[in-house]
């Protein structure tokens, strides 16, 4: 899928996203909104390879629990990990080498249990709370965080701009956070 250029001058973005779906959940998930949902989180990188390639699994909470162990030390389910190349920051390239094409982005993993359980405490749809899960793992990719106030600030204006090309509002509220 070719995303829109941000400027005129800027090329598209060749983009191939992987979406893996735990056979629990496939009549729940749609495929295209899930890409839909990546694609709008990678239009927020302002500096990347012509053509880049990334992974969205959406498991449930057992399979998150264990990544997260692994990878973080935390025995407890989550509702989205990003396992990504730590070559970017905030959408821009920070390694100045040759890339391979397609640039292999990294992968994101998804609790659906958790999807669906936030999407009920926060008082809107499956399908929004999905996308903000994907845009966000999409944009810890692109080397956004969330770990002081100006990155944070940064992040949540990113994911805003996300789903203004979705046409929906980000369903984060001011106090809500996504992990």
């Amino acid at each position: 899928m070719n995303l829109a250029p941000r400027r005129r001058d800027k090329p598209p973005i060749n983009a191939r996203i992987h979406v893996h779906v735990h056979a629990g959940y496939r009549r729940l998930i749609q495929r295209p909104w899930v890409r839909q949902a990546a694609l709008a989180g990678l239009a927020q990188a302002r500096d990347l390879p012509s053509s880049v390639e990334c992974a969205v699994r959406l498991t449930n909470d057992a399979e998150l629990q264990a990544l997260n162990k692994q990878f973080r030390g935390i025995d407890a389910p989550t509702d989205v990990l990003s396992f990504g190349t730590e070559m970017l920051r905030d959408g821009r390239l920070t390694y100045e080498g040759k890339f391979p094409e397609p640039f292999y982005l990294g992968d994101i993993a998804i609790s659906v249990d958790r999807c669906v359980a936030q999407a009920a405490q926060f008082g809107h749809d499956v399908a929004a709370e999905l996308a903000l899960l994907v845009i966000h793992g999409i944009l810890h990719l692109l080397g956004y965080d969330h770990q002081c106030a100006a990155s944070k600030r940064r992040m949540w204006r990113a994911q805003d701009r996300a789903f203004a090309l979705l046409g929906r509002a980000n369903p984060l509220k001011p106090g809500q956070f996504v992990t």
